[in-house]
């Protein structure tokens, strides 16, 4: 496990040879707090499989939509997980925190597109050639927001309905991957960062 401090953010990056399974218990509020001894704003990234079921899930069109067609609705063999958990907005608020995800999301396809691919977001879906990539939700709790966004790497083990693609597939190096993800968690945090300079430096009308 390695600690990266950026600004107000502590970037917590667990060994991708130990696999970590998502499965949305995450997503709790103070979880990097309660398992990494963490206050405050915090980055969890992990690499594991991820396998919820419509009663672990907390994006409602989605199991309206989806939960006839399989038991498990959200599944991969191997992914990266970024879990956000941010304080700064108080009370927490839902509609900041879909804002993040897709400053995140258009970070990850910027990076994308360095590595000349072409990709199509629909809401916080990113996809190539028809395939998606990824999967993101926010949500917010008493005191914090929080954001699990998965983006997958191999192949294998989505849902029967789903037709994904991973980093591997598209051409990614495995000794690529680690550093790759962490830049994408510093450039979000930097994001951010310019969003509370750029408040503090515009005068009111």
């Amino acid at each position: 496990m390695k600690i990266i401090e950026r600004q107000t953010y502590k970037i917590v990056v667990e060994d991708f040879n130990n696999p970590i399974i998502y499965n949305g218990s995450q997503l709790s509020s103070q979880f990097t707090a309660n398992n990494y001894d963490i206050i405050g704003n915090s980055i969890l990234i992990f690499r594991g499989g991820m396998k919820l079921s419509p009663d672990e899930m907390i994006d409602i069109k989605d199991i309206l939509r989806e939960s006839h067609l399989n038991e498990i609705l959200i599944s991969s063999d191997d992914s990266i997980h970024f879990i956000i958990e941010e304080f700064d907005t108080q009370p927490p608020n839902l509609e900041i925190e879909y804002y993040r995800l897709r400053i995140l999301i258009q970070i990850v396809i910027e990076n994308l597109k360095e590595e000349g691919l072409e990709t199509k977001r629909i809401g916080t879906d990113i996809y190539i050639e028809g395939k998606k990539l990824n999967v993101g939700i926010a949500t917010i709790g008493a005191s914090s927001g929080k954001i699990h966004f998965g983006i997958n790497v191999g192949n294998t083990g989505f849902p029967s309905h789903v037709d994904a693609l991973g980093l591997l597939e598209i051409g990614m190096q495995e000794n690529q991957i680690k550093d790759w993800i962490v830049k994408i968690a510093e450039q979000y945090i930097e994001e951010i960062h310019k969003v509370k300079e750029d408040i503090v430096k515009t005068r009111s009308i």
